[in-house]
Order: C-alpha cells, then sequence, then structure tokens
C-alpha cells in the first residue's frame, strides 16, 4: 500500500511539474530507489518498538539467574546502541552525497544512450565511455564515506552479542569471588544465561538493522518530500475569450470554406507600417495575445517580448523568422508552459493537439503511437495514414504498423518519425493543431503531397475546420496560410498580416521574393518503384520482454564470475575472515559448559584461564567481523563496482549497480555467517547425543526441499517483480519525456490511469512474495520445533547417561538455531535474487556480440584516413537480419569530391551514412573552439554566459536551428578529411542556411564531403548526386548533366522542389 501511494503521487507530481523541471533521472531515481527504500525502512519499522519489549523482559529474567551483574549486558548494549546512533547521524547525509552522484552519472550516461548513434558516428565513443567511466569511479569514491559506516554498524550490531556474555560472567565470577560464592557459577544458570543472551543479543542486532533501515527510509522520505514542493505548472492562460466584432467582420462560412488567403477590400486604405506588427482583428477568435512577454526564468531575459497576436477559428498561420527568434517558445506559450512575465494571453479552446519540433513517441506498435489515447477509428485512422504519406512506409516495414517503436523513433528515419508524430496530432481531431517544423525532414515530393492532403483545397484539416498554427524555417508555404507572423531575432514581432499584405510591404516576407500560391494539386503519391513480395506484419508483434532473464539466477558459474570481478586473493581473505568470525562466537558456547564444569570441580581454580580465552576468543570475533566486512564493502565493492560498470556501460536506470553495490555485499556476508553457523549450532547439537545427530540428515533433507521450493518460488516472484516494474518505469520515462505533448493533448489522466493499471500489476508479485517469506517463517518454526521436541525426547528417556552440560549446549544451539536458519533462507533468497543482476550482467557481455568483426582488432592509424577516397562495393546492411535497408549498393568517391544523396524520406539516406562510420577523437583549445565558433555565428552566445566554454551547454537555451550550427562547429574542429551532413539544412531558415552553406564551402574545400539533402540546390555544385530509393541507387552522376537529361529522375526531384519554391 505505502509502495503503490508513494509511486502514485510521484507520478502524479512528475505530471504537473513546469517543462524545465521535470529531470527524468532525479524523478525516475525517486521512483524507483527512493520507494524500495522506504519499503524496505517501513518493513522492519515494527521491529523497532517490539524488539525494544523483548530486550526489556530479557534483562529482567538476566537479573533472576545473575543478580546485578544483568546490568553489564545493558551497559554494553547502550554503548552498542550510542556508536550506531551516531554512525546513523551521519547516514543520511553521506546516502544523500551517494545518491546525487548516482543521479549525475544516470543523467550523463542517459543522455550519451539518447545519441548514442551520433557519438559513435563521431568517433567520441572511447571519449564518453571514459567521462562516464570516471563519474562511476567518483560515484564509488563518494559511496565509500556510506559504505565505511556500514562497516562499524555491524560491528556495534554484534557488539553485545559477543562481548555482552564475556563482560557479565566476568562481573558475576568476580562479585561471587568476593562474597566467598566461588560455586556461584555452575551449568544450570550458565547455559540459562546463555539462552538469554541470545534472547537479548538477536533483538539488539535486530533493533540496530531496522534502525539503519528507517533511518535510511526517513532520507528518502525527505527527498521526495522535496520533490513533491516543488512549484507546479502554472498555465498563465486566460480560459475564455469573448468574440470582438468590428469593420472587418467576415462570415463565419468564409473562414471554413474559402483555402484562399482571406482579403478585405478596405485594407489598402489601412496604415500598413502599423498593421504589420498588430493583429489583425477578427470576430471569431480562438486566440490573442496582448503585450505579451515571456521567458523560462524571471531572473533572465524574456525569450519572447511585447507580442500582440490574434488567431481567428478555422484559419492556417504560419509562424516564420530566423533560428532561435522564439518560434517553438511562442508554441509553448500558447499551450500554457511559458510563464507570462508580462501581458496576457486568452484562448477560447483547450481542445489542443501538438507536433514538437523533436518527434515524442510512446514505447510501443506505430498504431498505438498515431492513435495514442483518442480511440480506434480505423476510418479515421486510414484517412490520416494516407494523408500524411505513410501507408507506403508501413507496407516497406517488416510488420506494417505493428512495427514496434520507442520513445526516440527506434528503426525509423527522421522524416518517418516526423510524420507518426503528425499523423498523431491530426488523427487526435482538435480544434488546434500546433505543428513545430514538422515538414523540414522531408523530401520535396513527400512533404508537398502532405501539405495539400491536410491543407489544400481538400485537405483535411480544412475539412474539419482546424486551426492550424505552424512554426516553419522554411517560408515557401506562406502564401497558403491566412496570417503570417514574423518574429526577429530579438523575440518581437516584425511584421504579420495576411501574405498578401506583407508581400508587398518590402518588409520580411517580401524579401524571399514568394509567389502567389498554387492551389491544384496534381494527385501524385510520393511512391517508390514497384517491389515483389512485400510482406504485411501480423496483427499484433509478439511481446518481447525487456530485459529477458535465465531463470536459474543461483547457477554456480555466476558465484564464480562474481568472484573473479572480484579477485580470487580478495575473496579468500573475505571466507577466511567471515569463518574465523563464526567459529569465535560458536564454539564460546562449549568453551563456557568446560568452565562452568570445571567450576564445579574445582571453585574458582581456573577463572583467569576460561575467561582470558573466552575474552580473547571475542576480541577475535570482532576482528575477524571488521576485517570481513571492510574486505567486502570497502575492497571487493569497488573492483566489482568497476569491473561491472566497465563491462556494460548501459545500465540506464543503475538498478542493477545499486544491487552490486550494496545490496549483494550485505546479502553475501550475511547468507556466509549465517550458512557456517548454522554448521556449527548442528555439530553443538549432535554432541550432546549421537542419537540426535542422527536424525539430523532427515532435518538436512527436510530444509533442502523446503529451500528448493521457497527459492524457486521466490526466486520467479523476484524475477516477476522486475519485469513488472519495467513497463512501469518505461511509462514514466515516457510520460515525462513527452510531458509537454500530453498536457497538450489533454492526456495526463489517461496516462495517470495506464500507471495505476501497471502499478497494480507490478504489486501483485510484490505482494505474493511477502506471502511466501511468511510461509517459509513458519514451515522453519515447526521444523526446528521439530528438533527441539526429538532432543527433549532422547535427553529425558537417556537421562542419567548424558552429560548436563552438553544437555545445556544442544538446547543452547536450539533456540540459536531456530534464528539462525530464518535468516540464513531470508539472506539466501536475498543472495540468489541479487545475483542475478551479475547474470543479466553476464549474459549481456557474453550473449551480445559485438559490433567488430574478428578481422578489425587493429588500430586505426594517426593520420587515417590520409586522403579521403571512399569505395562502396556490392555494400548491404540491416537493422534486423533479413531486413535490409541497404541493399547491394557500389560506388566509389574520389578524394576531395563533394557527393549529394538524395530521395524520398525512408529511401535509406541516412542508413546509407550510418553503414560508413570510423573517426578519430576530437582534441583542441579554447583559441581554436572560439574561432569554430566564430565563424558560425555563436561565439557571442557562449561569452554571454556565466562560465563560457565551460558552462551547461542547455544553459545557452539553444534553437534547434542553433544546434544544426553547433554541431558544424564540432566538425570544423576535428581533424580529417571527410565530412558527412545528414540534412545539416533542414531545421533552419534562410539565413542560417547560408551561413552553414559558406562554412561548408570555405572550412571543408579540401573535405570528401557526402551530404544527405532535401534541398537540391544546395548539393548543385556537387561533383556527383546519388539517387537512392528502397535502399537501392537508382540514380547517380553529375548534378548538372543529369538535370539535363529528360528522363532523370533527379531532375524531376530537383524542378519540383524549385516549382514549390516559386
Amino acid at each position: 500500500m505505502v509502495r503503490g501511494a508513494i509511486i502514485s503521487i510521484v507520478y502524479e507530481k512528475a505530471s504537473n511539474l513546469n517543462g524545465q523541471d521535470a529531470d527524468t533521472a532525479t524523478s525516475l531515481t525517486l521512483m524507483s530507489a527512493d520507494v524500495e527504500r522506504i519499503v524496505q525502512g517501513w518493513q522492519t519499522m515494527h521491529d523497532i518498538w517490539a524488539n525494544i519489549i523483548q530486550i526489556g523482559l530479557a534483562v529482567f529474567l538476566l537479573e533472576q539467574q545473575l543478580g546485578i551483574s544483568c546490568m553489564v549486558p545493558v551497559g554494553v548494549a547502550i554503548v552498542a546502541l550510542l556508536g550506531s546512533f551516531i554512525s546513523l547521524s551521519l547516514v543520511i547525509p553521506r546516502q544523500s552525497m551517494w545518491l546525487e552522484a548516482i543521479e549525475r552519472r544516470t543523467l550523463s550516461t542517459t543522455s550519451m544512450l539518447a545519441s548514442i548513434k551520433e557519438i559513435k558516428m563521431l568517433g567520441l565513443g572511447t571519449f564518453f565511455m571514459t567521462l562516464v567511466h570516471k563519474m562511476r569511479t567518483d560515484e564509488l569514491d563518494i559511496s565509500k564515506r556510506f559504505r565505511t559506516l556500514l562497516v562499524w554498524n555491524m560491528a556495534f550490531a554484534w557488539l553485545t552479542r559477543i562481548f555482552a556474555p564475556i563482560f557479565t560472567f566476568a562481573t558475576f565470577v568476580a562479585i561471587s569471588h568476593k562474597s566467598g560464592n566461588d560455586t556461584a557459577l555452575n551449568t544450570t544458570n550458565t547455559f540459562t544465561s546463555m539462552s538469554l543472551f541470545t534472547l537479548l543479543a538477536d533483538p539488539l542486532l535486530s533493533l540496530v538493522m531496522a534502525l539503519m533501515s528507517f533511518i535510511g527510509s526517513v532520507g528518502s522520505f525527505g527527498r521526495i518530500q522535496e520533490y513533491i514542493q516543488k512549484e507546479d505548472h502554472e498555465d498563465f492562460r486566460r480560459k475564455t475569450l469573448k468574440p470582438t466584432y468590428d469593420l472587418f467582420q467576415r462570415s463565419e462560412k468564409a473562414i471554413f470554406s474559402k483555402p484562399e488567403v482571406l482579403t478585405d477590400g478596405s485594407s489598402s486604405s489601412t496604415n500598413l507600417s502599423h498593421r504589420s506588427t498588430t493583429p489583425p482583428p477578427h470576430p471569431f477568435r480562438l486566440l490573442a495575445i496582448e503585450n505579451g512577454t515571456f521567458g523560462w526564468d524571471s531572473g533572465k531575459e524574456p525569450q519572447l517580448k511585447d507580442l500582440s497576436v490574434a488567431v481567428s477559428r478555422g484559419t492556417f498561420v504560419m509562424l516564420l523568422g530566423p533560428s532561435g527568434c522564439g518560434k517553438s517558445t511562442l508554441l509553448k506559450t500558447i499551450l500554457g508552459e511559458v510563464p507570462c512575465l508580462g501581458g496576457c494571453i486568452s484562448i477560447s479552446s483547450r481542445s489542443i493537439a501538438y507536433c514538437d519540433q523533436s518527434p515524442w513517441h510512446m514505447n510501443g506498435t506505430i498504431k498505438d503511437g498515431i492513435i495514442g489515447m483518442s480511440g480506434l477509428d480505423e476510418e479515421w485512422y486510414t484517412i490520416v495514414v494516407r494523408a500524411c504519406a505513410l501507408d507506403e512506409d508501413l507496407r516497406q516495414l517488416p510488420r506494417d504498423d505493428q512495427t514496434v517503436i520507442g520513445n526516440k523513433g527506434i528503426s525509423i528515419s527522421g522524416g518517418q518519425s516526423q510524420r507518426i508524430a503528425l499523423a498523431r496530432a491530426i488523427y487526435a481531431r482538435k480544434e488546434v493543431i500546433l505543428l513545430d517544423d514538422v515538414l523540414s525532414s522531408l523530401d520535396t515530393v513527400t512533404e508537398d503531397y502532405i501539405f495539400h492532403h491536410l491543407l489544400g483545397v481538400h485537405g483535411i484539416l480544412r475539412s474539419i475546420g482546424s486551426t492550424v498554427i505552424l512554426a516553419s524555417s522554411s517560408v515557401k508555404r506562406a502564401p497558403y496560410s491566412d496570417l503570417v507572423v514574423a518574429l526577429d531575432t530579438n523575440g518581437r514581432v516584425m511584421e504579420q498580416g495576411s501574405f498578401q499584405d506583407l508581400n508587398s510591404t518590402g518588409g520580411y516576407v517580401s524579401s524571399f521574393a514568394l509567389g502567389a500560391p498554387q492551389w491544384e494539386f496534381e494527385e501524385s503519391r510520393p511512391s517508390t518503384p514497384e517491389r515483389d513480395n512485400i510482406r504485411r506484419g501480423p496483427e499484433k508483434e509478439p511481446d518481447e520482454p525487456m530485459n529477458e532473464t535465465p531463470g536459474h539466477g543461483g547457477d554456480m558459474t555466476i558465484y564464480l564470475y562474481y568472484a573473479r570481478s572480484i579477485g580470487w586473493v580478495a575473496t579468500l581473505v573475505f571466507m577466511m575472515a567471515i569463518t574465523s568470525f563464526v567459529f569465535c562466537i560458536s564454539f564460546p558456547s562449549l568453551w563456557v559448559k568446560w568452565w562452568a564444569s570445571s567450576n564445579e570441580a574445582e571453585p574458582g581454580t581456573h577463572t583467569s584461564y576460561y575467561l582470558g580465552i573466552y575474552g580473547m576468543l571475542g576480541g577475535i570475533g570482532m576482528i575477524s567481523l571488521i576485517v570481513g566486512c571492510w574486505q567486502m564493502f570497502i575492497t571487493m565493492v569497488p573492483k566489482s563496482g568497476e569491473f561491472f560498470h566497465r563491462e556494460m556501460l548501459i545500465t540506464v536506470l543503475s538498478q542493477d549497480l545499486q544491487l552490486i553495490d550494496m545490496e549483494l555485499p550485505i546479502a553475501a556476508i550475511n547468507t556466509f555467517v549465517m550458512l557456517v553457523l548454522c554448521i556449527c549450532q548442528l555439530v553443538f547439537m549432535g554432541m550432546a547425543s549421537k542419537y540426535a545427530a542422527i536424525s539430523f540428515p532427515l532435518v538436512i533433507i527436510t530444509i533442502f526441499f523446503i529451500q528448493k521450493v521457497y527459492l524457486r518460488t521466490s526466486r520467479q516472484l523476484r524475477l516477476l517483480d522486475l519485469e513488472a516494474k519495467a513497463p512501469l518505469y518505461s511509462h514514466f520515462t515516457d510520460s515525462l519525456n513527452g510531458l509537454i505533448t500530453l498536457r497538450a493533448f489533454g492526456w495526463e489522466q489517461a496516462m495517470q490511469e495506464k500507471n495505476y493499471r501497471l502499478l497494480d500489476d507490478s504489486q501483485r508479485p510484490f505482494y505474493l512474495l511477502f506471502a511466501v517469506q511468511r510461509w517459509l517463517t513458519l514451515t522453519l518454526d515447526l521444523v526446528v520445533a521439530g528438533i527441539a521436541v526429538l532432543l527433549v525426547i532422547i535427553v529425558v528417556t537417556l537421562r542419567g547417561t548424558i552429560s548436563a552440560g552438553y544437555v545445556g549446549v544442544a538446547l543452547l544451539n536450539v533456540i540459536m538455531f531456530s534464528q539462525s536458519i530464518k535468516l540464513l533462507m531470508t539472506f539466501w533468497t536475498n543472495l540468489e535474487t541479487h545475483i542475478g543482476s551479475i547474470l543479466r550482467i553476464k549474459s549481456f557481455t557474453e550473449d551480445i556480440s559485438s559490433e567488430d568483426l574478428p578481422s578489425e582488432k587493429g588500430d586505426v592509424p594517426p593520420n587515417w584516413p590520409s586522403r579521403g577516397g571512399i569505395v562502396f562495393d556490392s555494400v548491404s546492411a540491416e537493422y534486423r537480419a533479413s531486413e535490409p535497408v541497404i541493399k547491394d549498393i557500389s560506388f566509389s568517391i574520389k578524394a576531395g569530391e563533394k557527393v549529394g544523396f538524395c530521395g524520398r524520406t525512408g529511401s535509406g539516406k541516412t542508413s546509407l551514412i550510418m553503414s560508413l562510420f570510423r573517426m578519430i577523437e576530437l582534441s583542441s583549445g579554447n583559441k581554436e573552439i572560439f574561432s569554430a565558433l566564430n565563424s558560425v555565428g555563436l561565439s557571442s552566445k557562449v561569452k554571454e554566459i556565466a562560465g563560457g566554454l565551460d558552462a551547461d551547454v542547455n544553459l545557452l537555451f539553444l534553437s534547434q536551428g542553433q544546434k544544426q550550427l553547433f554541431s558544424l562547429a564540432r566538425a570544423i574542429l576535428r581533424p580529417g578529411n571527410i565530412l558527412v551532413l545528414d540534412e545539416a539544412t533542414s531545421n533552419v531558415d534562410g539565413k542560417t542556411d547560408q551561413i552553414i552553406q559558406r562554412v561548408i564551402r570555405k572550412k571543408f574545400s579540401n573535405h570528401t564531403i557526402l551530404s544527405v539533402a532535401h534541398k537540391l540546390d544546395t548539393i548543385l555544385d556537387y561533383d556527383q548526386v546519388i539517387v537512392l530509393d528502397s535502399g537501392c541507387v537508382i540514380e547517380s552522376g553529375n548534378p548538372y548533366a543529369l538535370l539535363a537529361s529528360n528522363t532523370s529522375y533527379f531532375g524531376k526531384l530537383y524542378a519540383k522542389s524549385t516549382e514549390d519554391q516559386e
């Protein structure tokens, strides 16, 4: 119940956070690691008061046997508790420092994995691997202070059990000797007291461990409380907007039926300079911004200033302006995501669909991604898929629309990813549709097809009367719009109005010399050549578990693999230290028996001898415990932690690594201690009677079958628990990554209900595991009770033939065996479960083959590539087996040639580039970095921010176009002779495009250049172009030679692109 409530609270809070505060790594750590600590702490919360009562009763009974000496174990216990409390007081701050280090590493690892393709293509894999591994090493160093506390906590926890009997018997013997009663120490009170010491020490140990767990949970509660106290997202939009009526009234019928740009005869007599910066009035107003100033941080310069914009219902609005002017920010402002620092924004409809510039997808099939939470309408779904030109792409995919994609658009091209997100926005049939540069990654033919099917004369968005606001770096669709709003680089409106008006003012829009809109559209599909045997996918793709883990986690090979990661010497030292510790806490029960027997025969004669050896055993035991724990937590954990992180550097959620750092060492220590302890206790019980020892094989067989049933069941329940958590965490990550999109669609409630369903699914194995643990406790108690009854029957039957001392040893060990065997089974199960983390890493490192072929083990020469010549000889490539995306391609590129790749979206251009890469590592200084940034016009932006080159790049708030420039500056710094560009100008305005082209021709004039492009005029001066379709080369040659041919496919593509620009 507690776990479900906290997870629900964290998810609900995360859904209400500001977009800037939605940190996936932090939120996921709270939902996973912190919630688990709270659950663990609350499981032992009732043990605290119960153990205090049990300690009080044990002290009372001990006073009946030893008199005033009973206060000695209380004093030892107080010392142990004080030491534990001092140690526990340091737990929260040190644990918080460790968790913060985990968050930093997790965030860096997540960011690295999100861009893993780009990192590998840039040859920066080793650099980032080293960087993240360094963060892992730092994390282990920070956690060392916390792990040191674990060692001392373990020592304080065992202090009472080891030294309380020694000091108590020493005090009792001293008092007895002073009073002249050297015979006071006898077998009867000795073993009665030893039993009571056990009843005192076990709850003390349990109390310390419970307090440690509870204090840790309090720290996690504090982190969650701090999280839920963060400021909620505030919607600054007014909820209603009354229509206004004035001289420029138009009929509602005209708005919804006319695709042409609406004009008014009286507009020519109006002051154009005034109208170009203020919104035209309209009777059916949907949106109005009046003198609005908006920014993410009130302490910094706002991104948008003094905006006044009005949008009417059913119109098509275009937002234009240079890269970084605030177009995307304005769309998020309309969504209510950006704080209003001045003025006001009013909107009359909350039925909004939003398509981000960087497409967001939920984990699931393409069909699920398009439908979202809108409900299935097959007819409408088919219309939308066709309008977004996805039907041909789906036919090419292995499972049609049942192909699984992730939240980063796995296994699909950038253009396909954008069109799927666009289809989701259209399918939702919202009154307002906000599109952030959604056509930038599309080729000309596909873009033209989609635009006219959505916003043409018979476009579906025109037919349903949606208001569409499109932010774009391209101005070519401006003639088709009803309203154009152009922003300048300072985030102000430099002009707005109808295209006809702005095109005649000599301002920003008119500078592009755009022609009249071409509403006539010839129905021609962006098809590919006919292919035989197109495979259609099954209705549903078989489910594949995210983390498939073999069922037998306790294989001995896994323990050996773990031992090898640590080192055999370290493992041997640990085992010897723990064995010594167990011997020193078990053998004293027999030693005290000999002492009591000797004292009965010769009172007070050998007291110093027996007491000295007893004390020495206690001292050696404590030292052995500290050495064993230090060896595990301080020596072995860092070794295994670094080894496994190096073996598998893709543990995004840090779950396996946290188990290796904390849970696994504790489980290993406890299991080994209890295993050796149980063996010793059975030996001592057998010493009382050979007849009792005869029954031990039966007991061992019984326990074996119990553990076999329990371990098998609990292991599978643990695995089910982990598998049930995976979709819960994945859904949580999806929700945070797409928070703005989900809020725009109004799907928060639906996503929260899905979270409840996934949470219910994860609670079932979690609860059943507790039920199985309770069954284990009952069963083992019955077994121990059977042993005790059998032992008593034998002792009573054979009374007079068995030494009373050995009977006391046996009964004492029965008492201790009851607790030890339960702890052994519990710790063993934990060890078996946590060793599964090692199994997952072992399976990953051994079962997944390296991307390098066996022959690719040599080092790359320092000057490679020395010239830059490239040869593709019958190259085929595939993402998955039997699904080629590049098919038998052959071509050669001479050193220094510039080659452009073109073709419709999804034709294999990016896949061809990805099949090429092996690059060298970056090395450069500040002077060169600023020179590169200056070349692309970003140096001033970096100098303005505190920290300069050392500042977090996220603080620059780069637009998508500026990120392209940033990437180009990085390419300038890289040594080499080859430059690869994949849609380098897709998300930029004309001015930025010119900067990029100028830099390419100036800085890379001697490079071999491979450029994937939809803007074909950028590659006309290249040496050759290669046209791809369906993963095949269909045409290649000099651009101008191909343009001169009437049958050239490239010529048709170019003619279509220039026609649209005109």
